[in-house]
């Protein structure tokens, strides 16, 4: 029996065409490789039908892979797309709101301000300490003992020797304890009107008090015009 050449039917991509495709192989490439390993079979020993079966069925597990990563990409743009609507909506609805925010930032112009933090349990020595954008003590406040509950500080904008501050923004903390010596754990945070909402980059903030906030930073919302809603202030 004579057997004649064997003549590849398969055409080789142009040079331009090979260089411009990906590192990586994809369903094109997988397909390409199958037809040529048929084309360019032995014969005499062709190729076996249980593997033949098998790289049908890769090839089709690597097109359902495919389709579900395409398939769940959509859904994570869909539900992104989504998020971002219901926190601009919900954003919209907080204008004119009093909210009640995490955060240990105050913003000085012209004016003292409020410095605000919550109490988990009584204390009977309360240390505020104000910062400058450097880190550097600006001034620092003494309050009376007090009970569970929210508490605040006035400060009037000075510094420990009695001048007024540059304008700007300063931050906060608190150091609380009980009467055993045992620290409390004070949180700060921030109350007043949100003025304005804003939108970048698909992010969503809120304007109160002058200082940009996160709207996940939002602790309460309160309906009407700021207020101390029980709040004891001690003039600092």
């Amino acid at each position: 029996m004579e057997v004649n050449a064997l003549t590849s039917t398969y055409n080789t991509p142009a040079v331009e065409q090979i260089s411009s495709r990906q590192d990586t192989l994809d369903q094109l490439d997988f397909l390409d490789m199958l037809l040529a390993q048929m084309q360019n079979q032995d014969p005499l020993s062709p190729m076996d039908s249980q593997e033949y079966a098998s790289q049908l069925a890769q090839f089709s597990s690597v097109q359902e892979l495919s389709a579900i990563k395409e398939s769940l990409d959509q859904s994570i743009e869909m539900n992104l797309l989504m998020t971002q609507s219901i926190n601009g909506n919900l954003a919209a609805a907080l204008v004119g709101k009093t909210v009640r925010a995490q955060s240990d930032r105050v913003e000085i112009n012209g004016s003292g301000a409020d410095l605000r933090f919550n109490l988990p349990d009584a204390a009977t020595t309360i240390e505020v300490t104000v910062r400058d954008a450097d880190g550097n003590i600006v001034r620092t406040l003494s309050a009376p003992a007090h009970g569970e509950g929210d508490s605040a500080v006035y400060w009037d904008g000075s510094d420990n020797n009695g001048n007024s501050v540059p304008d700007g923004e300063y931050t906060f903390s608190v150091a609380a304890t009980d009467a055993d010596g045992n620290d409390v754990g004070a949180t700060t945070y921030l109350q007043g009107v949100v003025s304005a909402i804003n939108y970048q980059g698909g992010a969503v903030t809120l304007t109160v008090n002058g200082q940009t906030l996160n709207l996940g930073d939002v602790l309460a919302v309160m309906s009407g015009s700021d207020s101390s809603n029980g709040n004891s202030t001690v003039q600092g």
